[in-house]
């Protein structure tokens, strides 16, 4: 009894008033509740602005080699290929942070140890299969992408691959560790981890691109060679952050990291469908851009959309981070059988993310030229990014609603049914009206911005239903 009581007061005093451990948590005001959901989510918008930093200096580290253009085209190139691994991955997170929340909100020691220790083998066996698949085709897959008329870039997106890929295993282990530390509540050791990664990655960069230190000279290898280096650095500060803890070093026991069938259907069964969302968005948004392509714009209304989803996602960060916090809010609670306090972090994390996001909104519509001239020169490019952004603005608010609605459906182990809404907007709406509104309305580049704002909009109100229906209230994971 007196260790269960110590276990409760670790739990308090470790969290404070997010921790749902803590009995005065269940009749929080609406001013503590929106300061635990306040106090949850700038963590995470703090670390994936630093993701977002990581890449633009990562592309200025390449863009000062030589062959500058063919350079950025092959670690861009491969950073694509890249981006499809990470969104099985960030699946896999989702499905880890959604068990790992319900154990924690039941004060199930063991349950949580082992849904953490069975997402780390998994992760493991996961991205060591998927990236030696992948670097088996790599030359043909950027053949595939960027043709045969641009052999260097081919070339040199083939010798970045072969050390990036490296990465692929320690990315989904990281991935099912960052879940972890989610689930559980503490989202302050995955921002401060990101930072020491960056800062590993930019010094690699430095040295292996370029020849620092003594290092040898690589060119677009010491890229990927910076990637796998900061990756497997981020993925061993997480093992030993949560090792150091006591509570949670069992996760780390055999019992609890051997291969189980069962587990990994378990697990599985709530990545799967958040993997096929983000695959599902990326594959239609590649067709889209060479819908694109093809106007009477062309490459400017390319590197439009480019720039201007850049600006946008960097926007993105604020919804983000509620989403997140909201799905751990929301786990909690429905670990403890407390279904109102899932359902008032959700509205309370809704009313900071629409009035944030509606904020950002207003800000694309009065700065959108200014946002697109911090990329390019480009008058053509900043015409059409700035247009971009004006009519996509009125899009944000329902973002930041329906990021957050999403955050607790998956926090609360329901991916399946929002995963069919995004198949819908995107492949179903998205692309035919695109298409009709580019061509055979003759409105151009102009056409595909009002199909990207309408399909935006859309998606995010068809997670109002499924919300409010309550059915995820009952789920079980």
């Amino acid at each position: 009894m007196g260790r269960a009581n110590r276990s409760k007061q670790t739990n308090t005093s470790k969290f404070g008033s997010n921790s749902i451990h803590d009995p005065a948590s269940l009749n929080q005001t609406t001013r503590e509740m929106h300061s635990v959901v306040w106090h949850m989510a700038w963590p995470t918008v703090v670390a994936n602005l630093l993701g977002t930093l990581n890449g633009i200096l990562d592309a200025f580290f390449v863009g000062g080699l030589t062959h500058s253009r063919q350079a950025l085209a092959a670690t861009g190139t491969g950073g694509q290929i890249l981006f499809l691994l990470i969104s099985v991955a960030i699946g896999l997170s989702i499905g880890t942070s959604a068990l790992v929340s319900r154990f924690t909100g039941a004060e199930d020691h063991d349950a949580t140890c082992k849904a953490s220790g069975q997402s780390i083998s998994l992760g493991f066996c996961l991205g060591v299969s998927i990236g030696l698949l992948v670097f088996a085709f790599r030359s043909a897959l950027t053949h595939l992408i960027l043709g045969s008329n641009d052999s260097l870039s081919s070339t040199y997106c083939s010798q970045f691959l072969e050390i990036a890929l490296l990465s692929t295993a320690p990315n989904f282990v990281l991935n099912a560790l960052i879940g972890t530390f989610r689930g559980i509540g503490d989202m302050k050791t995955p921002m401060l981890i990101q930072g020491a990664t960056i800062l590993v990655h930019m010094s690699c960069d430095w040295m292996f691109i370029y020849g620092r230190l003594g290092a040898p000279a690589l060119g677009v290898r010491g890229a990927g060679i910076a990637l796998t280096a900061s990756t497997t650095m981020g993925m061993l500060l997480f093992v030993f952050s949560l090792y150091r803890r006591i509570k949670y070093r069992d996760a780390f026991l055999w019992k609890n990291v051997a291969p189980s069938i069962d587990w990994y259907r378990r697990i599985l069964r709530i990545s799967i469908p958040a993997s096929i969302r983000g695959l599902a968005r990326t594959l239609a948004m590649a067709i889209y851009t060479a819908m694109l392509a093809r106007t009477l714009e062309g490459s400017a209304a390319v590197a439009a959309i480019a720039i201007a989803v850049r600006a946008e996602a960097i926007a993105f960060m604020p919804g983000i981070g509620y989403s997140i916090a909201t799905s751990t809010l929301v786990g909690q609670s429905l670990g403890s059988q407390n279904s109102l306090r899932a359902e008032r972090a959700t509205r309370v994390a809704a009313v900071q993310a629409v009035t944030i996001m509606a904020m950002v909104g207003a800000s694309f519509l009065v700065f959108s030229h200014f946002l697109c001239r911090i990329f390019t020169a480009d008058p053509a490019v900043v015409s059409l990014g700035a247009q971009y952004l004006r009519i996509n603005a009125i899009s944000e608010p329902f973002f930041g609603l329906g990021i957050v609605l999403q955050g607790a459906l998956q926090g609360a182990g329901d991916t399946a049914r929002p995963t069919w809404i995004t198949v819908v907007s995107m492949w179903c709406l998205r692309l035919p009206l695109g298409w009709l509104l580019m061509f055979p309305a003759q409105m151009e580049a102009r056409g595909a911005w009002f199909a990207i704002c309408i399909s935006s909009i859309s998606n995010n109100l068809l997670l109002i239903p499924l919300y409010i229906k309550g059915s995820w209230k009952h789920r079980k994971v």
